[in-house]
């Protein structure tokens, strides 16, 4: 369990971190950001990667809690249903940890890869559990889901002025139950 000065720096580096990368993050900057001293930071968390080691644990662990609810939730019978529940629960997942999913793909660490790895698989398993039968390779299914969810997030972020981010999903969505049909 981590203090609320800690979760403050947490929640700050990860929003610094996503936006000017690890090198170009400060620790100074993000102590300031949080409202603490810069000393304070170091008390608790030692040096800058520490912090963001913590980050990436952090939000790792969040995003398969959150990914461990909606894959638990998902018990139609209908493959329709089934895939649209979770290609939309993984788009809301993409965009409610949109942050730590751009870092966790910005930034090359030896902590990254594997998370991507664990959803494919896990995600994969899942997919051909409740879709047996298909010829289909179901980790590079879970991994176009996982890519193209967060794409549309970041655009929905970024780009805004023409892209509709509601359509991009409907789209998606249409085109995997192609897939199932």
């Amino acid at each position: 369990m981590v203090s609320k000065t800690e979760q403050k720096f947490l929640d700050v580096a990860l929003e610094i971190f996503a936006e000017k990368g690890y090198k170009g993050a400060t620790t100074r900057l993000i102590a300031q950001k949080a409202g603490f001293s810069e000393l304070t930071l170091f008390r608790k968390f030692k040096t800058k990667e520490n912090l963001f080691n913590k980050v990436l644990t952090q939000n790792v662990a969040k995003v398969k809690e959150d990914l461990a609810k909606s894959l638990a939730n998902n018990v139609s019978d209908s493959p329709n249903v089934f895939l649209r529940t979770l290609i939309t629960d993984m788009a809301r997942i993409a965009d409610d940890n949109y942050e730590f999913i751009f870092l966790s793909n910005t930034q090359k660490t030896d902590n990254i890869d594997p998370m991507r790895a664990e959803f494919v698989k896990y995600v994969g398993k899942h997919l051909e559990e409740n879709l047996p039968g298909r010829e289909i390779d179901y980790k590079a299914f879970a991994l176009s889901i996982y890519s193209y969810t967060f794409m549309i997030s970041r655009t929905k972020h970024y780009e805004q002025g023409f892209f509709n981010y509601e359509e991009a999903l409907e789209g998606f969505i249409k085109n995997a139950l192609k897939l199932f049909s």
